[in-house]
């Protein structure tokens, strides 16, 4: 099970819709998993995402993926 910073973080990356396949196409999705760590998802109907290093609810200092 993942650790998460916080319980905003969890519910985002655990959300799963019940209209949208795949949460790039969710505009309720916010944050993304990337290969490097996480991401703000863009929704312009691909999967870009704006790296991030730190929360955008709690200010923690995320870990970089490997």
């Amino acid at each position: 099970m993942a650790e998460y910073c916080c319980e905003q973080m969890q519910d985002d990356l655990e959300r799963r819709c019940s209209l949208h396949d795949d949460r790039s196409d969710c505009p309720d999705a916010l944050i993304g998993r990337t290969n490097g760590g996480y991401g703000l998802m863009i929704h312009d109907g691909g999967s870009s995402m704006i790296g991030i290093a730190y929360c955008p609810w709690c200010g923690a200092r995320l870990p970089e993926r490997e």
